[in-house]
């Protein structure tokens, strides 16, 4: 596989994989450690999720911003500024030692990382001009390795530590990662071909209003950024809340609850890959519809199982669902056109980050009101919402029939 100018796979998509896995690492510890730190303040589940919601709405809403650069400036050069800026913000938490401290770090954290989605994602469509599927399936993989060792890291850690080192320890691979992108970049391994932009002839705004009237005046398009909020909001939710539900209902310590939350995380590179190779074979539609289709049975079930059918079930779940995001991003990809790709990924990362950031919040309200297993339920009504969304149009019935 090799990108428009024949530059080597190993030198164009698996650093950015490498990337990518850092990123939700960092982005996936603070659901991963919620259950420590609403120990620490003596938070509610609602003002747990509150947190969980500012982070996420600042990776959203600084997606924005950080696409339209992406379109104008060198994408790498963003990735780089937004992992050094991490790895800082991650040393200040040591500082902060109140909610309202620890909660600003946190909007700021998440704004910084906002820069990688829409820089990275562009990068590759840019740069692979076929079976995208399949090379968003193996760039989703890092995330998914990421996901899967997040609750490791942060519950070991957490076992000798407080919860604010696992942020330092995590600056390391930020400064090594900052520092491989600028060596290669010095090199010209990650030198793509850009459209021309007529850069002074359109102001963001202009931009941003064109895109948007396009988005909404295309049902596929459309249906996309919706089906990308509904992931978030079902990942987000269930990140933030399973630890909370093993420790609540069935009595785990929170530090071996943290761990045992990779279990819904494990299998993400394991789907994302299979939902990339679908997608190419069978259809970016049909993938999205399955995904949510087959996983709201499981989410329903877990309250009722003991402990070990229970973590089976969030194990399947886990499995499955990821390969939904290869699909919406290739769908993404197709669509627009690439001079625009960083924008339309800016928009995706605020469906998914920032409309997706409403599940904490509201989970939080429903498990302090009606109890922590009662959390599944939203979850549950949202994968459906999102099953019918990408079955019940005429595209999905005539690729059937």
């Amino acid at each position: 596989m090799r990108t428009g100018r024949n530059t080597p796979f190993t030198f164009t998509l698996l650093p950015l994989t490498a990337s990518h896995g850092l990123m939700h690492i960092t982005a996936v510890a603070l659901p991963a450690l919620s259950l420590l730190v609403k120990e620490e303040f003596h938070l509610t589940n609602t003002s747990i999720g509150l947190l969980s919601f500012a982070f996420a709405a600042a990776i959203g809403l600084g997606s924005i911003p950080a696409g339209l650069l992406s379109d104008r400036v060198e994408g790498l050069r963003l990735i780089r500024f937004g992992f050094l800026s991490t790895a800082l913000l991650s040393a200040l938490l040591l500082l902060a030692r109140d909610f309202r401290a620890v909660t600003l770090v946190f909007i700021v954290m998440g704004f910084f990382l906002s820069f990688y989605h829409p820089s990275a994602l562009s990068h590759i469509a840019r740069s692979f001009k076929v079976s995208r599927g399949k090379t968003y399936g193996v760039h989703e993989t890092g995330a998914s390795i990421g996901l899967a060792i997040t609750p490791l890291i942060a519950g070991f850690i957490s076992f000798y530590y407080e919860w604010r080192f696992v942020y330092v320890f995590l600056a390391v691979p930020a400064l090594f990662i900052a520092f491989l992108l600028f060596r290669k970049r010095r090199d010209g391994n990650f030198e793509v071909e850009r459209t021309k932009q007529n850069t002074d002839a359109h102001s963001h705004v202009y931009i941003l209003t064109v895109f948007l009237h396009q988005m909404i005046r295309t049902s596929s398009i459309r249906r996309v950024y919706l089906t990308e909020g509904l992931f978030g909001f079902v990942l987000g939710g269930a990140l933030t809340f399973i630890p909370i539900f093993l420790n609540e209902a069935k009595g785990l310590s929170p530090e071996f609850t943290v761990i045992l939350t990779s279990v819904f995380t494990a299998g993400g590179a394991l789907g994302k890959l299979v939902g990339g190779h679908l997608a190419d074979f069978v259809g970016e539609q049909k993938v999205m519809a399955l995904g949510f289709f087959l996983v709201a049975p499981l989410f329903f079930i877990v309250p009722f199982l003991p402990l070990f059918w229970a973590i089976l079930a969030l194990a399947l779940a886990g499995l499955i669902f990821p390969a939904v995001l290869p699909a919406i991003i290739t769908t993404i990809s197709k669509e627009i056109e690439l001079s625009r790709t960083g924008l339309a990924f800016g928009l995706l990362m605020l469906a998914g980050f920032g409309v997706g950031s409403l599940s904490r919040p509201l989970m939080g309200v429903v498990s302090d009101s009606f109890g922590i297993s009662a959390v599944f339920y939203p979850i549950v009504i949202v994968t459906l919402a999102g099953g019918l969304l990408n079955c019940c149009t005429k595209t999905f019935r005539d690729s059937v029939s």
